[in-house]
């Protein structure tokens, strides 16, 4: 028996959108609720088979791990509550440091964009967090295990070939964006 990822390139919550683009799309909240209305539906048949959820920028588990996600992206935090409730286990995935680092750097680099030596930094710790994410799941994943990881676009993971993964997505968020910054730079 293997194991299962379900992965979902989540929906950037509307303040990771804004740190790309100034203005939001008109159809932004009625996208972000057809994305996770999708979501829902393709879980629903999951709910109580699934044993580990995993979700970038959260470095602790459990009871603070939900509580840091209510307040980072209500979504998903509604979808792992229900599997939490239902015997699933919230892992810490990443480590704090890491994160609050990656984001230091994409913030230098939103105000120089020019900045080779800040594109690089922000680039390696992005690599670095997704080294990180796969080594956890690679940890904690057990044989015959299934786990849900939300992941921010953009992001990757690199886990052994044994381990199946499976897309659960409406559309590419990534996609969406990128489309977004084509309208926008047609409008200038």
């Amino acid at each position: 028996m293997s194991r299962m990822v379900l992965l979902v390139p989540r929906m950037f919550t509307e303040e990771e959108f804004k740190g790309f683009v100034p203005v939001l799309p008109e159809d932004f909240r009625s996208r972000t609720m057809e994305f996770w209305d999708y979501v829902e539906e393709k879980l629903r048949a999951y709910v109580g088979k699934i044993q580990r959820v995993y979700r970038d920028e959260i470095s602790e588990g459990g009871e603070k791990a939900l509580s840091r996600l209510s307040n980072i992206d209500h979504e998903s935090f509604v979808l792992v509550k229900k599997l939490v409730e239902n015997g699933s286990s919230f892992e810490a995935t990443e480590d704090s440091t890491l994160v609050a680092e990656s984001l230091s750097w994409l913030e230098v680099t939103r105000h120089n964009p020019i900045d080779r030596i800040s594109l690089e930094m922000y680039e390696e710790t992005i690599r670095e967090r997704d080294n990180l994410v796969s080594r956890r799941i690679d940890e904690t994943l057990r044989e015959g295990e299934t786990a849900l990881l939300f992941l921010k676009p953009g992001l990757t993971i690199s886990l052994d070939e044994s381990v199946k993964i499976f897309r659960v997505c409406r559309f590419d968020p990534m996609d969406y964006l990128r489309s977004w910054q084509v309208q926008l730079e047609s409008k200038r």
